[in-house]
């Protein structure tokens, strides 16, 4: 489906499941529960979403797109696009959201034992690599974004639990990074016989 808006049915019925998901984790989702939250018609929900597998990947897919506009969102003005960008990323991975974190860990069961649930968000992230000239800037700058992803999860899991100033820090340290290694990247894209 386009990035466009979302039918309205189809909305009411992404907007509800994300708040079942939120307040009881996805193995609480059943087509009768998103009937009564969202007002739509089980015939109407199955109309977009014929199987559970559907709406779960369909709420991923929402969720990737939601993520997108996060890490757009916090893209700084003040600096070259490609650290912009990267930034964005680390903002994004590293912002204390508890909603988000709720709902990826209401997802988790429903992805363990459906890995396909996570196709959108694969298909995402791989069209995202494929488009990176994977040399050793680009693997310095990925080991960034794979810093502030790995940042997400051991947080979700309080796994380990680090003091907030340290944490801070440590975001700090990844933008101020990500500038830096972005700026030896354009020299030495400026300057290709380096």
């Amino acid at each position: 489906m386009a990035m466009g808006r979302l039918p309205a049915a189809r909305k009411k019925i992404i907007d509800a499941s994300r708040d079942i998901v939120l307040e009881r984790g996805a193995g609480a989702l059943t087509f009768d529960e998103i009937s009564q939250v969202s007002g739509v018609t089980r015939g109407g929900i199955t109309y977009h979403f014929p199987t559970k597998q559907a709406l779960l990947q369909g709420l991923v897919e929402h969720d990737v797109r939601q993520w997108k506009e996060v890490e757009t969102d916090n893209e700084p003005d003040d600096c070259p696009s490609e650290a912009a960008e990267l930034i964005g990323f680390i903002r994004a991975h590293t912002n204390e959201d508890p909603d988000r974190r709720r709902f990826v860990s209401g997802m988790l069961s429903a992805a363990t034992l459906d890995p396909p649930i996570l196709d959108p968000a694969r298909d995402f992230e791989r069209e995202r690599m494929d488009a990176i000239d994977w040399d050793e800037q680009n693997l310095k700058l990925q080991m960034l974004r794979f810093a502030a992803i790995g940042l997400f999860w051991s947080e979700l899991f309080c796994c380990p639990e680090m003091p907030a100033d340290t944490r801070r820090e440590l975001v700090a340290l990844l933008e101020k990074t990500a500038i830096d290694w972005s700026a030896e990247a354009s020299t030495k894209d400026d300057n290709p016989t380096e």
